[in-house]
Order: C-alpha cells, then sequence, then structure tokens
C-alpha cells in the first residue's frame, strides 16, 4: 500500500479543478455536456436497510426512476396523457437544472465528443446498487417514443410580455430548422407547407437566388430574400419583389392562442418529421420565476398545459422547471392557480439532503490505497476524535473516510 503524503493525493478526481457553480442550459456544446455529464452525482439508488437509504430515502435516481415511469405509465394510457405536465421543482443548489437539463438533452439525442450517447453516460453515472432501475425505466420509456427535445431557460430568451406558449413555438421552430432571424418568416413557412405549397417554394427559391432556401434562411436579411422569392412565386398578388416584405412592416408581434400554438407545433412536427414521428419534450427552466406575479401568464400556462394534452395526447409533453413545490402548502400564490394542470406523480422535488452524498463523491471521494490508510489513522485516534472532535462519538469509520479531511456534520450542516 502507498502512504498518501499529501492530502491532495488522497482524492480520486483534482480537487483544484474549476467547478462552475451555476448550470445553464445555453451551454449545450458536446464539449460542455461531457464535462457537465462526468460531475454528475446520481444520489440514493440504495435498497432497503442500507444506510444510505435512511439518509437520502429519495434520491436523483428515485426521482428519475419514478420519473421516467410515470410518463411511460401516462403514454399507456387509452388517448394518452389529459395533462402530459411535469414540474421539477427545487431551491438553488438543489440540482434541479441539471437534473432536467441532462434528462432533456439526453431525450434529445446528444452526442458526446467520444461518440457516446448523452443518455449512456448518464446511466453510466448512476453507481448506486439499483442501477438497473433506471437503465430499465429509460428502456422502458425508450421503447414507446423516439425523443426529441427542445431545452431552453426562459430568462435567456423570453421577449417582453412574451406568453410561454408563444416562446414554446418560436423554439420549436428554430429546432426544426425554420427562419431563425424573421419570426414572419418562420410562419409563413409553415403556412405554405399547410396549403402544400413548401416544394414549390424550395425550387423557386433556388431559381430565384440561385442557392438552396436552407443558406439563405437564417441570414439578417432573409425577410427581404424571401419577399423576393415570393414575387416571383406569385406575382399577381406580390407585384414587386419588396411587396411581401414592405406590407409585413411592422407585424412582428406574434399572437397565438395556447390552443393555435399547440396546433402550429403539431404541424411543424408532421411537416418537418414526417419519417420518425418523434415526441417531443419541451424543457424550460425558471419558469415559476416567469409567471409569478403575472397571473395572465398563469393562466396562459394553464391553457397551454390542458391544450397540450387535448390536441396532442401526448406527442408533446411540457417539462418546467420552479424553485417552488407544488403542493398543498401552496396558499394563495401563482402555484395554486397552476398546480392542477401538473399531476401529482408527474411533480419532481429535489431537496437538499443529498449534499453529503454529491460533497464526497465529486469532491472527497478517496483512492483504495487513501482508504485504507484513512481507515487505520481513524481507529488510532478514534478515543481523541470521541473527545475532541464536533459529535466525535457518533463517528463511524466509514463516515470518517467518507469526508475526510472534513468532519461529517460539517458536511451536512453546508
Amino acid at each position: 500500500m502507498t502512504t498518501p503524503s499529501r492530502i491532495r493525493d488522497l482524492f480520486v478526481a483534482d480537487v483544484t479543478r474549476d467547478i462552475p457553480p451555476v448550470v445553464y442550459f445555453h451551454e449545450h456544446t458536446p464539449q460542455k455536456l461531457a464535462v457537465e455529464v462526468a460531475e454528475y452525482i446520481i444520489t440514493g439508488g440504495y435498497p432497503e436497510g442500507h444506510p444510505g437509504k435512511q439518509r437520502i430515502p429519495e434520491g436523483i435516481h428515485e426521482h428519475y426512476v419514478a420519473l421516467l415511469n410515470a410518463i411511460a405509465d401516462e403514454l399507456d394510457r387509452p388517448g394518452g396523457p389529459d395533462l402530459p405536465t411535469c414540474w421539477i421543482s427545487g431551491f438553488y443548489g438543489s440540482g434541479k437544472s441539471s437534473f432536467a437539463k441532462l434528462l432533456g438533452f439526453a431525450l434529445d439525442g446528444a452526442l458526446l465528443p467520444d461518440g457516446r450517447s448523452l443518455a449512456e453516460a448518464l446511466l453510466a453515472r448512476d453507481l448506486s446498487p439499483q442501477n438497473h432501475e433506471l437503465r430499465a425505466a429509460w428502456a422502458r420509456l425508450m421503447a414507446r417514443i423516439d425523443p426529441m427535445a427542445v431545452v431552453f431557460d426562459i430568462g435567456s430568451v423570453a421577449r417582453d410580455g412574451e406568453h410561454i406558449h408563444v416562446l414554446a413555438v418560436r423554439m420549436v421552430q428554430k429546432h426544426l430548422g425554420y427562419c431563425t432571424t424573421n419570426d414572419i418568416v418562420a410562419d409563413f413557412e409553415l403556412k405554405l407547407e399547410r396549403d402544400k405549397q413548401w416544394k414549390r417554394f424550395e425550387t423557386v427559391a433556388q431559381e430565384t437566388l440561385g442557392r438552396p432556401w436552407s443558406e439563405v434562411k437564417d441570414q439578417q436579411m432573409a425577410g427581404e430574400q424571401f419577399s423576393e422569392v415570393m414575387h416571383a412565386m406569385i406575382p399577381e398578388r406580390y407585384t414587386d419583389p419588396m411587396a411581401w416584405y414592405t406590407s409585413r412592416a411592422g407585424t412582428h408581434i406574434r399572437s397565438e392562442s395556447p390552443d393555435e400554438a399547440v396546433k402550429a407545433i403539431g404541424d411543424m412536427l408532421e411537416f418537418r418529421c414526417a419519417d420518425r414521428k418523434p415526441t417531443l419534450f419541451l424543457v424550460i427552466d425558471e419558469v415559476s420565476q416567469y409567471v409569478q406575479h403575472h397571473n395572465d401568464r398563469t393562466d396562459r400556462l394553464r391553457a397551454f398545459a390542458s391544450a397540450l394534452g387535448a390536441g396532442l395526447h401526448g406527442q408533446v409533453w411540457l417539462l418546467a422547471l420552479g424553485q417552488q413545490k407544488l403542493d398543498e402548502l401552496a396558499g394563495q400564490s401563482f402555484l395554486a392557480r397552476a398546480k392542477d394542470r401538473f399531476p401529482p406523480k408527474l411533480r419532481v422535488h429535489l431537496a437538499n439532503a443529498n449534499i453529503r452524498d454529491v460533497v464526497h463523491r465529486r469532491l472527497l471521494h478517496k483512492h483504495p490505497d487513501a482508504d485504507l490508510h484513512l481507515r487505520e489513522i481513524f481507529n488510532r485516534h478514534r478515543a481523541d476524535l470521541k473527545l475532541f472532535a464536533y459529535r466525535g462519538d457518533s463517528i463511524t469509520a466509514d463516515d470518517f473516510v467518507e469526508v475526510y479531511p472534513l468532519l461529517p456534520d460539517y458536511v451536512d450542516l453546508i
């Protein structure tokens, strides 16, 4: 056995590495996702009778398993779910953003730089005795759907006064390859598809612009170029190249109702994904902060949730994040108005109770040789720990090794 000469040599991971304090939804390059999933700790997963089960009866493992199985249960219902809506809550530091972000991009089929799927990397992070439960829950859901996900933080992309259902349409348009620089153009692309004029438009665009529309649609002047194509396509209506563009000047504010938004999302999936018929997950961070103190936003969120179930029957799911837990203690806040649109079995609330496992496994996990060395130290100094250490009489050898050079209760009280 090699005895470590420095404290830093005890640990499996470099304790001096940079660990970002906040997870951002807009950071989703393969490299960033690889770093985040490598750092992710799936807590819980202990069998009954295990000491860890008493400390963490419901960890990340249990929440993932419950949520994935609940979604599968709802998809198995005749006619699909009435409310395909999940609420993921937890206060700052609970890990709800990492929980939802990694799940969302795993559902979207994200790949890591080494070629692995994010889904497989995430499942591999469950090192618990019950890890087979998570793999089984994931496999069960994947057997029922071909998933796709649109993952975003509403605070970073919402425009002034924009309702969540309107924002959802815009983000789905972006994900499915509609024009990203001009909302009116994106809406008209869908109209052309609905009128079965899209193939003709693409042909005329190639002839008029000298290149495919797919190479033009994201340019800043896409609106003007779309107008040129519409003139060439329907000259009797748009009598000069800028006629379409000028006729819509100043009409950039979108006003879809929740029902219309759901219809638009369903149609976009039908036209752009006809070969795969995916199930779409809208994973939206900071929803509670966005709608609270705005009754109109809350009412539209409620209407959007209902319309998803009534209109698409489980083809599109809403996974909304918020700090507050939806329960009987919601009182008269916006949560009381919204909670009936998020079924109890589709709610996840992450508590801070698993912080010791996170600290231990992410920062303080020891090499095998260090583990043996620390147990020898513990046995030599057990009497001193009982006499001088904070609550030292309750420290076990496992406790000592897990959180050294700290004391167990220091971690538990963070």
